[in-house]
């Protein structure tokens, strides 16, 4: 439902939007698991700045440093992010992955890896309420790379300048 109220330059469009408990409940745990994702990034940004290589000795060495710091990190956060699917995936009321989806290590970190990395691009579907999870996963994938991106290319620059 849409009502709109009209004034003399503007329409003021007013959105209501309801959502069940479980919708609510997973919706905030994605919301958590972005702050989560937050922190653990900027720390782990922070470690890798304070443990690689100097730069002016060993310029490819901290770079590659970077890389795989960077690339530990990811997967960290990936399984935080499989983790948390486990869990909220252990209630039913919170909805259930496509038929082709397992119970495994493996088939929670593939699913949490894909929709972190690919923005959700996955032969697999989210029923229920857990695609509001998988949207904030998909959300803090593209954030963090994007930062891991950024980072990356300010050590390149911090190597190279002369």
């Amino acid at each position: 439902m849409v009502p709109v109220e009209h004034t003399e330059h503007v329409s003021i469009v007013v959105l209501y939007v309801r959502m069940n408990d479980s919708e609510i409940t997973v919706l905030a745990c994605g919301a958590a698991i972005l702050f989560l994702f937050g922190l653990v990034h900027m720390g782990g940004l922070e470690f890798i700045r304070w443990a690689k290589p100097n730069q002016q000795k060993h310029r490819y060495v901290g770079l590659l440093f970077t890389f795989w710091g960077l690339a530990a990190l990811h997967l960290a956060e990936i399984g935080l992010g499989a983790v948390a699917l486990s869990l909220l995936l252990s209630y039913p009321e919170y909805g259930a992955l496509s038929s082709g989806f397992g119970s495994s290590a493996a088939d929670y970190l593939y699913f949490a890896g894909v929709s972190f990395a690919t923005l959700g691009y996955t032969q697999l579907e989210a029923h229920g309420a857990i695609r509001l999870f998988v949207m904030m996963l998909s959300l803090s994938g593209f954030m963090l790379i994007t930062w891991s991106a950024t980072f990356i290319y300010t050590i390149w620059g911090e190597s190279f300048r002369e």
